[in-house]
């Protein structure tokens, strides 16, 4: 077979290539573009949770991540999306080599979904489906590291539930445990009918069946049928999802021929797996008990799994980091518009300044569009100035035009202006606008322009404000919102002067400042933590300090104890309020919605 060949293959040359190295099937017109902070890139498989992606981070940061999207009946079921929330939180607790990495979690978009570190490798029911039963080696090392990744999800208080050959990755760094506390929170939500379990009957514990209880010796028990189907292929009490598979896990002994096809594998292989697939949970050993069994066994052997598997993985590893260095490089060529490249002197003249577009030169590649450069003959260059003066003159001779016209349309008649200086009152005729008293007995068509900007400045509004162009409103090019100032008017002083006998000149209007709009403290002076992991009542620590000071900003009181990373019964109160506020769920936990309430600037 060609997969037994030692070489490894090229590095594909493309990334549709990559992907169908790396296990990936092209994407549908159905699936999403993003999904949270990240970039589909192809599908790696579906379920009855939902769908499983292969993807890329959107800010082009190293690694990629699988992204398994829920199904929207159970997204949609504010019960389930809590449990989701809780089981995620716990995955994150959980550190081991044997267990991918927690990246994050979210509801966007209607998308409830959960990102992890993606590990390059075949599941354990497509290996032995295409490379083969695993050797005798290969089988104790499963044990070995399978122990061991249940011993870390025992240490987390974590059932798996659902432990079968397709959730147990193999790859070059060895077997991991995949998908583990989800199916927990399926099971537990309002769309599961009573009766029914979540997970695959073959591999399910008889107790799980019987009575719907499930600890981390049914896990132990689900371990050995996953062990067993890597040694024969086949699960050890027959394959099927029918109730006659259902009843033979609950109330039978496996199937005679398959232990006997396992223990001609390793007799003493065969002996410990029995012992996990008893009826009696008690009876079973416990993770740390395989782990050392597996060890011991597997003492001095090679590392390596059997080939064709060896060079299958190998393969897929560098199809993975291939399908990163190609995904990068498009990224990049994408993010460099043509118009910015670097412009091409022409020989024998200047080269062109900031008022040029790049010129075309003969090394253009096909298909890069540059602008070209008409550069004007010298003899043109005095036509050229000569016309922009002319037309700098009659630009300002117009404007000059404007500004008359306007003083004499807007003045009011001089025996009008004397009279409503001399009388010192206020007469206007119905439907007319009454004139203000002025500021000195000596009134003249200046001074009224300057008591009517005086007024405008005084009720002008942001709104206004914000109307009007960058350079009249001193925001600059930027356009940022211009706000009027609290320093009081030099008007009312100029009017107090006039009062005690002494005309004052008019003054300016008080100067308007553009500012930005400040920063909400509970973001500029909180930051002791910025991911959206589930926080909740008992928790400490860094994600509590980011609530408390948060809430503290906003005003909410979490106590007479502060700030001090304690998530008491004062802060879920807090919380709880909060949320009410936001018209959020109202559940005392800070989940991803929470997180984004507590973070906007409103």
């Amino acid at each position: 077979m060609s997969d037994q060949q030692p070489t490894p293959p090229h590095p594909p040359a493309s990334v549709d290539a990559a992907l169908q190295q790396a296990g990936a099937r092209p994407l549908r017109s159905t699936d999403p573009a993003v999904i949270g902070p990240y970039v589909p890139l192809g599908l790696l498989g579906s379920g009855g949770m939902g769908h499983v992606y292969l993807a890329r981070p959107t800010d082009s940061t190293p690694g990629l991540a699988a992204v398994k999207v829920i199904r929207p009946e159970y997204a949609e079921d504010a019960r389930f999306r809590r449990r989701f929330e809780r089981e995620a939180a716990v995955h994150g607790q959980v550190h081991t080599p044997r267990t991918p990495d927690l990246l994050g979690t979210g509801f966007d978009d209607s998308l409830l979904w959960m990102a992890t570190q993606y590990l390059p490798g075949l599941n354990l029911a497509d290996a032995v489906r295409e490379c083969g039963n695993l050797e005798r080696a290969g089988v104790w090392r499963l044990v070995a590291e399978l122990g061991q990744a249940l011993s870390a999800l025992a240490a987390a208080d974590v059932v798996h539930r659902d432990l079968k050959p397709s959730n147990v990755i193999l790859s070059l760094q060895g077997a991991h445990v995949i998908d583990f506390g989800i199916a927990q929170a399926a099971d537990s939500s309002a769309i599961t009918t009573t009766g029914n379990r979540v997970g695959t009957p073959a591999f399910m514990a008889p107790e799980y069946l019987r009575e719907a209880r499930c600890d981390t010796a049914s896990d132990v028990f689900s371990l050995a049928g996953s062990l067993i189907y890597a040694a024969t292929g086949h699960a050890p009490f027959g394959d099927g999802t029918g109730v006659d598979v259902m009843h033979r896990v609950a109330f039978e002994e496996p199937k005679p021929e398959i232990m006997a096809e396992l223990s001609a594998v390793d007799p003493a292989l065969g002996s410990l797996l029995s012992a996990c697939l008893s009826k009696d949970p008690a009876g079973r050993p416990t993770p740390r008990q395989l782990l050392d069994a597996g060890t011991a066994a597997g003492h001095g052997r090679s590392a390596s799994w059997h080939e064709p598997l060896d060079a299958r993985l190998h393969t897929r590893q560098e199809a993975c980091e291939s399908l990163e260095r190609l995904v990068i490089q498009e990224t990049v060529q994408l993010r460099t518009p043509p118009q910015l490249r670097t412009p091409t002197q022409t020989p024998g003249l200047p080269a062109p300044g900031p008022a040029f577009a790049p010129t075309v030169s003969p090394s253009t590649p096909p298909g890069q569009y540059a602008t070209p450069v008409q550069t004007p003959a010298p003899e043109d260059s005095g036509r050229q100035r000569k016309r922009k003066a002319y037309l700098a003159v009659a630009a300002g001779l117009a404007v000059c035009a404007v500004a008359v016209t306007a003083f004499f349309l807007t003045r009011p008649p001089l025996d009008e202006t004397a009279s409503t200086a001399t009388t010192a009152t206020d007469s206007a005729a119905p439907g007319d606008v009454p004139t203000s008293r002025l500021p000195s007995s000596s009134a003249s068509p200046s001074g009224d322009k300057d008591s009517d900007k005086e007024k405008e400045s005084a009720s002008a509004t942001p709104d206004a404000e914000a109307s009007q162009s960058p350079d009249s409103s001193g925001g600059g090019a930027g356009g940022t919102q211009a706000t009027p100032t609290d320093e009081p008017s030099a008007t009312s002083g100029g009017n107090e002067g006039g009062a005690g006998g002494g005309g004052s000149a008019p003054t300016p209007a008080p100067t308007k400042t553009a500012t930005t709009p400040a920063t909400p403290p509970w973001i500029s002076d909180c930051t002791s933590y910025s991911g959206t992991e589930l926080t909740q009542r008992g928790d400490t620590g860094q994600r509590v300090v980011q609530v408390q000071c948060m809430l503290t900003k906003r005003g909410y009181s979490v106590g007479g104890s502060g700030v001090d990373g304690e998530f008491g019964a004062d802060t879920e109160s807090a919380v709880r309020l909060f949320q009410s506020d936001k018209g959020l769920d109202v559940d005392g936990e800070v989940g991803p919605n929470t997180w984004a309430g507590l973070r906007s600037s409103t």
